[in-house]
Order: C-alpha cells, then structure tokens, then sequence
C-alpha cells in the first residue's frame, strides 16, 4: 500500500508572503533585528568552525604519512592545538618543523611534552627518504656534516625543482665513512621513483612505491638489481596497478580539438588502449592519461565509458562524468530525441547494474533538475550525490561538512559547478534541509530560489509523519514542498543476531585464506574475491564491534613488520568500505610477527604467518 503527501501544483513559495508581515512598525523592526542577529551569530559560528575544520585537516593530512602515533591533534578555536609524549627528540623536532613550516606559529598551540633527554641515533646507518608531491622528506641520522652535505647536493641534482625537507640529526660518533656506497647507491634509487619511500639501514637498502605500469615496475626492478654493489642488500617493493580508488571516475569535456579530460580511472591495460583508441578517434591531436586502478565499481566499467563516448562522439560540446554507478551528461542544447533515448536505453540494459542518470542540457528549466538551482539526491544505500551550482568553494565545502555530520557519507558524487551567480547563501536553510534528508529512505533535496523542494520515498508511515513534524518544527508552511511517499516493499537490510554474525564469517574463511605477497600490502585477485564474500555478511553485523588483524612473518625488521601488518589491516578495512559496508565498528589493527602460527623457517610456514584475521570483538565483550 502507498500513501502520497503532495501539495497542490500551483502552491507557490511566496503567496503566503504577506501573512507573517506585521503591522506594528516597531514589532517588525524588532523581530528583523532579532533574525538579523540570529543569522549572524549562526554565520559567525559555522564560518569559525570552517575554519577549525580546515586547519585541522591540513595538519592531519601533513602528518598521516608519518609514523606519529603519539600525537595527539585537536581544534582550539581558529587554532590546532598539539600534545602528546614524543619518543625521542627527532620526533618532536619533526612535529615541530612540520608545524612551523606550513602554519602561522600565532596558529599553533604546543603543549607537547618535549623529551627530557636528546636523541641519540643508533651507531649504524639509518636514513629514510620520502617523496611525495614536489617535496622530499629526508629522516634519520647521517654519520657526520660532510655526509649529509653530500647526500644533499646529490638529492638536488637527481631531483630538480623538489623542495628537500630535511630533518635528519648527526651521530655522536664521526668515524664512518663520509659517504659510503650504500648512501650513494640509495640516493640514486630514490630518484627513479616518482613518489615513494627508500630506507637505508646499515648495508640493506628499501624501495616502495606504485609506479604507473608493470612495464615501468620490471624495467627499474632490472635497473636497480643491475647498478647494485656487490656489498648492498637490496628490497624492492614496487607494485602496479595504482591503490583503490574511490569513488572510481572518469570525465571528460568534448568539444572538437579542444576536448579536455579530468580524470580517468580503467581496470587492466586492454581497457586502457580501448579508452585511446575512441578518444583519439575523437580528438586525434590531444594526449589522454587514464590510471589503471583497482576498485572498479563492476565488470565492464570501461565498456560503458567506450559506449558513452561513441553515442557522444559528434555531440559537441557537452560534459560527461561517470562516477562509480551515476552518469551525468552536460549538453550546451537540447539532446536530440533519438540519441538521448539511445544513451538511455545502453544505461538500462547494461547488465547487472542500475545507475543513478542525469541527462541534461543548459536549456533545461525544471525546477527539479536545473542546473541553477543545487540537488542533493540520496539512494536505499545512503550514496549521496550533488548536482548544480554554488557560489564560492568556502560554502561548498560548508555543505559537504554539514552532508558528513549527519548523513554519515564521506564519499560524495559531486557535479557541482561553482557560480558567483548563485543565490544559495541561506546557511540555516541549507543545514535544515539537509537533516530533513536523514528522514528518507531515498529521495532528493532542492533549492529552488526559495525555500526547499522534498521529494522521495520512506518505508513507514511512522518516518514519513517524523519528517513532517521535523519540517514542521523547523520551516514555516510557505517555506517547504513536499512530495513523499510511503512505499512498504523498500528492502531494508536485516541486522544479523550476533551468532550469525559470527558463523558467517567462519564460513567464508573456513576454506579460503587473506594473504599477501611478501612485502606487500596490495590485495590480489583471490583476496578480493574473498572481500566480496565477507562484506555480503559484514554488511548485515555492521551494529557489532570487528577487528581486522593483520599479522607478517619474521623477515624483514620488527618495525617494519608491525608497520606493514597494519597497512594489510588498513587496506582489507578500506576494500569491505568499498563494497559498501559500513566501517565505523571496525578497527584495523596491526600485530607484525608477534603471533606466528607457523614456523618461520619453511617458506609455506611464512606464507602461513602472512594473514588477516577477523574477529568480532563482541563475543569477547560478552566472555
């Protein structure tokens, strides 16, 4: 059975206008007064909590990279305030460097607690190099002053144009080498890779890094085993294809010889050259870059881009984006009847799949689709994307803030165009509206130039009568349209009972195993397979407490084991985000080579040590 709510089609957002209008001039002076006051409080409030939140974040995204695990980060008004207990004074001093380095020092409060005692580096070599952007990181101990000058005129030279960040410290001691081969040898690795890390430790010298393709990983791999001293252990660890990536996107401007691409992202090098080829055919003097990437939302994602681009090839110019499982096409006029139902019809019969479609042109006037006016869209499975146009990146950034608190979704399809011409700037209205979203199953929100347009569907008469009190609480009647439906038949997913949970999982896992290859954290083709099996179950016990454990066999250093251990956990945790499980009961955990279950000693009993374990905490709790 379905209830429709609707209001009459010719109700208009300003005819009741006049009713909330008082006749007392000075009645109406003070309630203006009163909103004025109001409005700017709320405005002064949220532009300050703008403020924390960027700052924070860009101290945090500074410092993720780094082993900081001690520090402690968190807004203080318009400023980051830092405490903690470092281990040493490199660590301090790196904290301390990084903040002032990238930060106003009027914008930093430090209650660190300094180390009583300096660092004293170990006797034998330990440096790390790290790359990352335009900038190199140097960390650890130089044997002396000349070493390290000589390190760094050789580091300028190999990398042109970087920025050298060096936080390096001195050994007590000055009787090794200036500048051995190993610091030579290692330097000069550290150039062939765009953005990653290399470790010198003693004579063993590490690389990790993504590089761009396995052509590129065997030829530097054959490179570096060729150039290596005799007396230099060497660890490589570079990997292809590139890190998940979501959400995975592909845009892309079509207009003749001016055809621009934002970004592409294709499963496997077949796809890529099929990408080119139609591309070129397009644009034949453009250069195209497309990322082979996991994360692929399905099977065939690069079919769909090639069939796209051949029914929008002599469409020009218009704007197509394909984010994960929404399309969005752009048009400067009018889709001709017979090729817009041609791209509907490839998007309907696409197998397996059901895409959330936008086609649309700049003469489109419907208030619910303009591209004027801004859209917030939510689906069953709370996937959240924005259409339309907004005036500055300072309130885009306040909406997706206000879409993070209480929609709980970070990962965002945005479409949004920025327009100084748009009259979104009604901050409260924009917040309220977006709570009102929290009510609905699935639906959309707008903007129009007044007030909001609700429209959507709910499972319950009980949720569609809690949004209507909530609207009712929090707009005048003039100020919101609604079009809600009570739809029964919208399967919501059932919750699992903890022993369900539990032997679920079991289940999966009794005669299949996560592993990794050594050194690695990325996941295979049997691990993902595996994935998808468990956020099937996962999915469903997201209201209890997991812990993905990561755990390594014993080469390699014990730091380093316990590092990678919890990059494995981190990326298993990230893979179940990506098939849509929510993750805030889980916690990825690393344990290194502390729990072997297998003797070291045999390769099958390494390979064994290597592995994920899953356990929900719950039971625990309850023992």
């Amino acid at each position: 059975m379905k209830t429709i709510l609707t209001f009459p089609s010719d109700l208009s957002l300003e005819k009741f206008s006049e009713n909330w209008v008082f006749k007392n001039q000075n009645r109406f002076l003070l309630l203006l007064a009163t909103i004025v006051l109001i409005a700017m409080s709320g405005f002064t409030y949220l532009t300050v909590s703008y403020i924390e939140y960027r700052t924070l974040t860009k101290f945090q995204n500074l410092t993720k990279d780094f082993s900081f695990e001690w520090l402690e980060v968190k807004s203080n008004g318009t400023k980051v305030e830092l405490s903690g207990n470092p281990p040493n004074q490199i660590d301090y001093l790196g904290v301390i460097s990084l903040a002032n380095l990238n930060f106003d020092p009027d914008g930093i409060i430090n209650n660190i607690q300094e180390p009583e005692t300096s660092y004293t580096p170990k006797q034998s070599l330990d440096l790390q190099l790290y790359a990352k952007n335009d900038a190199v990181f140097i960390f650890g101990s130089f044997s002396n002053q000349d070493q390290r000058s000589t390190t760094l005129d050789l580091l300028k030279g190999l990398q042109p144009g970087k920025t050298i960040k060096d936080f390096s410290t001195l050994k007590t001691d000055n009787e090794s080498p200036e500048f051995n081969s190993v610091v030579e040898f290692g330097t000069k690795v550290f150039s062939q890779v765009p953005d990653g890390v290399v470790s010198i430790v003693g004579q063993s010298v590490s690389v990790t890094s993504h590089l761009a393709s396995q052509d590129q990983v065997d030829l530097i791999s054959i490179q570096l085993q060729a150039e290596k001293p005799d007396t230099v252990d060497l660890n490589i660890n570079l990997t292809f294809p590139l890190p998940l990536v979501k959400p995975y996107k592909f845009g892309i401007f079509l207009d003749n010889e001016n055809s621009h691409l934002e970004y592409c992202h294709v499963e496997d090098k077949e796809s890529q050259n099929r990408i080119y080829s139609i591309l070129s055919s397009i644009s034949p003097n453009q250069q195209f870059s497309c990322q082979i990437s996991l994360g692929t939302p399905f099977v065939g994602w690069s079919d769909l881009i090639v069939q796209l681009l051949k029914h929008l090839s002599d469409t020009n110019p218009v704007f197509l984006r394909v984010s994960d499982l929404s399309v969005y096409i752009l048009s400067e006029t009018d889709l001709p009847d017979q090729e817009r139902i041609a791209l509907e019809e490839t998007l309907n019969n696409f197998p397996g799949e059901d895409f959330n479609v936008q086609i649309l042109s700049k003469t489109d006037s419907s208030d619910a689709i303009n591209p004027e006016f801004l859209r917030i869209s939510k689906d069953v499975n709370n996937k959240i994307t924005i259409f339309g146009t907004i005036p500055d990146n300072s309130i885009k950034s306040l909406i997706f803030e206000i879409i993070s608190l209480y929609l709980l979704q970070d990962e965002i399809d945005d479409f949004t165009e920025i327009k100084q011409s748009s009259d979104l700037s009604d901050l409260n209205l924009i917040t309220n509206g977006i709570k009102s979203l929290v009510y609905l199953d699935s639906g959309d929100l707008v903007f129009p130039e007044e007030g909001i347009y609700l429209t959507g569907k709910v499972s319950t008469e009980a949720s569609r009568d809690a949004l209507v009190q909530y609207l009712n609480s929090e707009f005048s009647i003039e100020d919101y349209v609604l079009d809600i439906e009570v739809d029964k038949n919208i399967l919501l997913e059932k919750l699992l009972s903890t022993e369900q949970c539990e032997t679920g999982v079991e289940q999966v896992l009794s005669d299949k195993k996560i592993t990794f290859d050594s050194g690695s954290i990325e996941i295979n083709n049997q691990t993902r397979d595996i994935i998808v099996e468990l956020a099937k179950i996962i999915r469903n016990c997201s209201h209890l407490p997991w812990e993905i454990g990561g755990h390594t066999d014993n080469q390699g250093r014990e730091k380093m084991n316990l590092e990678l251990s919890s990059k494995r956990a981190e990326a298993v945790l990230f893979a179940l985000e990506l098939e849509g499980v929510p993750t805030g009961n889980i916690v990825a955990k690393g344990y290194g080579e502390s729990n072997p279950i297998a003797s070291n000693r045999t390769k099958a009993g390494r390979e064994l040590n290597r592995r994920i374990v899953i356990n929900l905490l719950a039971t625990d709790q309850e023992n």
